[in-house]
Parts: C-alpha cells; structure tokens; sequence
C-alpha cells in the first residue's frame, strides 16, 4: 500500500505541474484568466470548460506529453531561496524566459513550472536541465573568494563588507536588506552583474579596508618616535624578541612598563653612564 500510495502522490504531482503549465500558456497566449483561477482543485476543468477549451484541449493532446520531464531528473533542484533566486536569473538571462508567477507558484515549485514551460522536445529539455545543473554546482565553487567572511568575526566582517558596499555598489546595494552573515553576502554577489575576477577584487578591496581600520583602532593610544640605536643594542633586542616571540616594539614597552614599576635598574644605569 505504502508504495501505491507513493505512486498516487506523484501522480497527484505530475497532475500539478500540468495544469501549473496549462494555466500560464494561456496567460502567455493572451487569455484573460483571473488570478484566483490559478492552483484550485479544478484548474483543468475550469480552463477545459472556459472560453478557451478548445485551445486548452489542444494543448493537453499535442504538447503536455512532450513537456513534462520526469520527476528525479528534478530532484537536485532544492526549495532553497539562494539557488530559486540563481535559477530565476538563469532561465532569464540563458532562456530568454521570465515570467510574473501568480500568488501560490513560489519555491521550488516554481522554477520546475519555470522547466515544464521550456518550448523544446524532451531530450533537449533534458540536456538543457543537466548544464543547468552542471552550471549551478560550477558557480557555487565560485563560493571559496568569499571565505574570509565566515567565521568567528563573520557578523562584524559582513556588516563591514555592507558598509563598503553602500558606498561603492550604490545602485546594486539601492532597495536591498542590510547582510548580516556569510549567506547574506552571497545572495548579494549572486544578484550582481559581476563576474569571477571583478568579485575577487570587490573582495580584496573590502579586506584591505578592513585591515586598514583594524590599524587605526590597533594605533588609538600610540605614537610613532624614532630612535638611534647601537648596533650591539638592536642585536641584543632582537634576540630578546625571538626568545619571547614579540616584536621589537613590545619587547621595549615591556621592559619601559617594568622599569617604570620597580625602578631598580635605570637609576644606577644612568648614574653610572653620567659619572662615565
């Protein structure tokens, strides 16, 4: 039972889609369909029964078949907003095909209307469903330039990379949510007309201008001074800095802040220099 059960649901699918489809070729052919009429129960026998039932008969003998891909030749499309966004921009911009879904068709389900609606036989459908899968798969590799941002300083660094954003991709930026997380930012790059290299360099910028700020806040409280030191005292400061890992400046402010604690060795020092 279980397994005819399975089979009456996918039925009850592939049942959908058709009438998913009938409905917007007719949209597409200029029926006047009221909004409401689209995804009901009786969808078929509404249009069957409507002013263009002949035409809508046409349609179900001479093209339904032909259209309908098999389930699991879908299976790799996700109810995931990230990749129906991606996928929208493609049959747009690869298929010449968009369309305005009525209330209801969102998701997944959409962009499967979106592949039932492709005016070719099966076998190029089919072959135009696996490059759009080969592609999908080859563009989320493209995910590694974004890496940086995902972390431990992933909400700090994504709320930065929108800052620079705002102020470098206006008009991409202009009407869009601020990011937040690394998913964020990915959606925002998958919806720019940028290609590989020109995100790699967006990148780039926004780390540079990230390390540039983490300088300045690093030099709050500091000062840059220039000293003149033996050669001998400079050997000795940078062994000391190898012994402890340090740089030279931190080795100098360690043995300052000492001194300036306990007091037991410059008064002698300098006694001993001015005496010399």
């Amino acid at each position: 039972m279980r397994g005819e059960a399975f089979e009456r649901y996918q039925q009850k699918l592939a049942e959908v889609r058709i009438d998913n489809w009938l409905w917007l070729i007719m949209r597409f052919e200029g029926a006047s369909l009221p909004l409401e009429s689209f995804g009901k129960e009786d969808t078929r026998s509404y249009l069957i029964n409507s002013a263009y039932g002949r035409r809508v008969q046409e349609l179900l003998r001479d093209f339904a078949g032909r259209r309908i891909l098999p389930v699991n030749e879908l299976e790799w499309i996700a109810n995931d907003e990230r990749q129906i966004n991606w996928l929208r921009s493609y049959f747009k911009n690869i298929f010449k095909l968009e369309i305005n879904p009525p209330p209801g068709l969102v998701g997944r389900e959409l962009i499967v209307t979106c592949v039932d609606l492709l005016e070719v036989d099966l076998g190029d459908k089919l072959r135009a469903v696996a490059q759009m899968n080969r592609d999908w798969h080859d563009y989320l590799k493209t995910d590694v330039i974004f890496k940086w941002f995902k972390g431990q300083e992933e909400p700090a660094r994504c709320e930065f990379a929108w800052n620079w954003i705002i102020k470098h991709r206006q008009t991409e930026a202009q009407g869009k949510a601020p990011i937040s997380d690394f998913r964020e930012l990915l959606m925002f790059f998958d919806s720019v007309v940028a290609n590989e290299a020109q995100k790699k360099l967006d990148v780039a910028a926004i780390k540079r201008n990230w390390s540039q700020q983490k300088y300045r806040e690093s030099m709050k409280g500091k000062s840059q001074y220039n000293f003149v030191l033996t050669d001998r005292v400079i050997a000795e400061l940078d062994k000391l800095a190898s012994r402890y890992e340090a740089t030279r400046p931190q080795i100098i402010e360690a043995l300052i802040d000492m001194e300036a604690i306990q007091g037991t060795y410059l008064p002698q020092k300098i006694k001993k220099t001015s005496f010399n």
